[in-house]
């Protein structure tokens, strides 16, 4: 009698016992789980960035701007342009990557419509592809008169703006930039007073700036 006691007692200890190991494992599995969930699974170059939404997951994103061709009217001279094309990731929460500007300069030759420049310009953005970044477009020539440099602004946006002859684009997806995209700026099409109008044609594509 007190042999089958002491059996039933143990018995009742190692189930009890077994049942403690079990929750335990389960709370484990559950946590490792529901971990996985929270950060997207698999994050290759340990950015904070699942690899799902990550741009480069193997380093850090870059896109590229290729300046394809620039159409505007005909000139009597020929005459030097500055392109400026700057990016800003408002959303990048340590500033790291806000303000970086690329400055190209090209010649235009007299009496052409047209030029094709070999520029362009490499910026590194943000891993997070669902993110929307801005950049912002300018054209504009120096002439030296009367020893002072004078700056001629060219229109390069469809708005109708008799001020402001440049602007910027804000809901810019950098992961629909990365696959290879046409971004057209059309200064040509509009009705505004600005004499000096162009149609500056890009072509973007995603580069690898390093790896971890």
């Amino acid at each position: 009698m007190g042999s089958n006691m002491f059996e039933e007692k143990n018995v009742r200890i190692a189930i009890f016992s077994a049942m403690i190991i079990g929750i335990l494992i389960g709370l484990s599995v559950a946590d490792i789980v529901f971990d996985d969930y929270q950060t997207g699974l698999s994050d290759s170059d340990d950015d904070g960035v699942p690899d799902h939404s990550d741009l480069e997951p193997n380093g850090d994103a870059g896109l590229r701007f290729t300046l394809v061709e620039v159409i505007h009217p005909e000139l009597t001279e020929e005459t030097n342009v500055t392109i400026i094309l700057g990016y800003n990731d408002n959303g990048d929460g340590e500033g790291m990557l806000n303000g970086q500007v690329c400055a190209l300069n090209m010649t235009i030759t007299e009496n052409t419509s047209f030029t094709i420049p070999s520029h362009y310009c490499v910026f590194q953005v943000a891993d997070y592809a669902l993110r929307s970044v801005s950049f912002e477009y300018r054209m504009f020539e120096q002439e030296l008169i009367n020893h002072e440099i004078i700056t001629q602004k060219w229109d390069i946006f469809s708005e109708a703006n008799d001020e402001y002859p440049w602007g910027t684009n804000t809901t810019v997806n950098p992961a629909f930039l990365a696959v290879g995209s046409t971004i057209l700026l059309d200064g040509m099409s509009d009705d505004d007073s600005w004499e000096n109008n162009a149609r500056v044609i890009w072509y973007t594509t995603k580069v690898q700036i390093y790896a971890d």
